[in-house]
């Protein structure tokens, strides 16, 4: 698959990842560190035609909402991770579903906080503004380019479901829900939570739609492009960060700059692999050198339950 993508919107991409990231050690908290900035700003930036159809609103609104549930979930319930993991899914399941939205990063926006234990406020108000000005920014894109900006909102214009429809839905759902859980299991029991990145979320989600790009991938091709990804954030981090010593946003800019590299070279345009490369930056320094691993791994799950469960998708 060539993609079309925009050079001068990948340099303004990687300014905004080094200016979040930068701003985050400026204030000394991580909770400013929002990975999936990275996928928005690619989908909706730099790729011709953005992969969520429906309404330019929905790049600000369902991220923030999601991000919103995820930190109420973690500060309300006094359940266990495994637990919260699954009610969060489900929870932005709905969301998506009752807003008629196609943003699927507002999986990770909302199981990022559960998984990394974010409580704060911070990051829903980052979230919010940073997705904001990305949307605005997309807004004025389309109003230039009336015909695309068209094109993708239309996409979103379905007719109300059927109750077939409807049943079909809450089946689809339930069965992303029980693949989530079942690795999630797995990744509680061998304390390797990353098994379940919340990108890896995001991609797995676009593998069960009918209509993905991603669907008709090859999948060893995917599984490298994935990987790799998170291999490139985590040896940056590594390297420059706890080898060199030098700043984070560096790291991060680097990161985002190898995806663009191996975007090219794999001809997949995937946004979640994006955010698989900004993740280390947010992650502990013990499990930095483990996290490629964890992903591929992850992905490998994620990959054949898309294929065993969803063949009908």
């Amino acid at each position: 698959m060539i993609v079309a993508m925009s050079r001068t919107m990948e340099w303004g991409s990687i300014a905004l990842v080094v200016c979040m990231v930068a701003a985050s050690e400026l204030l000394g908290s991580k909770d400013v560190i929002f990975p999936e900035i990275a996928a928005l700003a690619f989908g909706a930036w730099v790729l011709e035609e953005r992969p969520w159809p429906g309404p330019v609103w929905t790049i600000w609104f369902s991220p923030t909402l999601g991000a919103l549930t995820g930190v109420l979930v973690l500060q309300l319930l006094p359940y266990p991770l495994l637990a919260l993991v699954g009610i969060a899914f489900a929870l932005v399941l709905l969301e998506l579903r009752l807003t008629r939205s196609a943003m699927s990063p507002a999986l990770s926006a909302t199981v990022l906080p559960i998984i990394t234990n974010i409580r704060g406020w911070v990051y829903p108000v980052c979230v919010c503004l940073m997705t904001g000005g990305i949307a605005w920014l997309a807004h004025c894109r389309d109003r230039k380019r009336p015909e695309c900006g068209q094109a993708v909102s239309d996409r979103a214009l379905a007719a109300p479901m059927t109750l077939q429809q409807a049943v079909a839905t809450v089946a689809h759902h339930g069965k992303l829900v029980f693949f989530l859980l079942a690795v999630a299991l797995l990744a509680v029991e061998l304390n390797w939570l990353y098994l379940i990145a919340p990108p890896l979320l995001v991609a797995f989600f676009e593998l069960t739609e009918p209509e993905s790009a991603l669907r008709r991938q090859s999948a060893g091709r995917l599984l490298f492009f994935l990987t790799a990804s998170s291999l490139g954030g985590a040896v940056w981090v590594l390297l420059v960060v706890r080898l060199l010593s030098w700043p984070l946003w560096l790291a991060a800019g680097l990161a985002v700059a190898t995806v663009f590299a191996l975007v090219r070279l794999c001809r997949i345009a995937s946004p979640p692999a994006f955010a698989l490369a900004l993740l280390p930056c947010i992650l502990p320094a013990t499990v930095v050198p483990w996290y490629p691993l964890q992903v591929c791994l992850g992905g490998l799950l994620f990959l054949l339950a898309s294929r065993i469960g969803f063949k009908a998708a």
